[in-house]
């Protein structure tokens, strides 16, 4: 609260509480789900029908791209193609501040995410910049489903996507750029193109329900 208000009023007063930490706190690693799971569970004919069509379909976008929630919930026309030959989206800004710099990236997508973004051309009005609303939703209904069978939230998916990332082989370096993470060695050179980054998804992506 101390640093939204610092930043909004531009007072430039120092961190006051950057050092302070809670006695016996420790780190808390969310619990990713396993990838059985969610093939099993979570992408089943109908487990998530209690949700709308424009939350149950974010979490299927979640599923095939590793998006940060508010990353799915700012998606807009401009930054949704799936007219191109490897449709993706494209995390940016558009007036709002990405977790990092790096945050910033193009990921095509694929299986169960392709079916939902062609419901959604232009992005999910109802949760603009409504992420924190939207995350309750989710996991109040994956509760009552006994989706978090281990206490998951819905940004497990983004931790079990990683994993997914992982057993497909993938280097250091695309996790990073799929991911949106910082990479700690200079940058050179483009990058991965759409096309190997889709050939990568492809391999590891889900079975989808029937409908979206």
């Amino acid at each position: 609260m101390f640093k939204a208000v610092n930043d909004a009023h531009m007072l430039d007063l120092p961190p006051l509480f950057a050092n302070i930490k809670l006695k016996g706190a420790e780190p808390q690693q969310r619990q990713p789900y396993d990838v059985a799971f969610v093939h099993q569970r979570i992408l089943a004919n109908g487990a998530l029908d209690d949700l709308n069509p424009e939350a149950r379909r974010v979490v299927y976008l979640l599923c095939e791209t590793g998006l940060r929630l508010s990353e799915a919930c700012n998606l807009s026309a401009a930054t949704i193609d799936l007219q191109s030959p490897v449709p993706h989206v494209r995390v940016r800004a558009e007036g709002r501040q990405l977790k990092t710099s790096q945050s910033q990236r193009d990921i095509p997508l694929v299986g169960v995410a392709l079916m939902a973004m062609r419901h959604h051309p232009a992005g999910f009005p109802r949760y603009r910049d409504k992420a924190d609303s939207l995350s309750a939703i989710i996991n109040k209904v994956f509760s009552s489903k006994n989706l978090r069978p281990n206490g998951e939230t819905v940004y497990s998916l983004r931790h079990t996507f990683k994993d997914r990332l992982r057993s497909a082989g993938a280097t250091d370096e695309m996790k990073d750029a799929l991911m949106g993470h910082k990479r700690h060695e200079p940058a050179y050179g483009f990058g991965y193109s759409f096309e190997s980054k889709a050939e990568l998804l492809n391999r590891t992506a889900l079975r989808p329900p029937l409908a979206v």
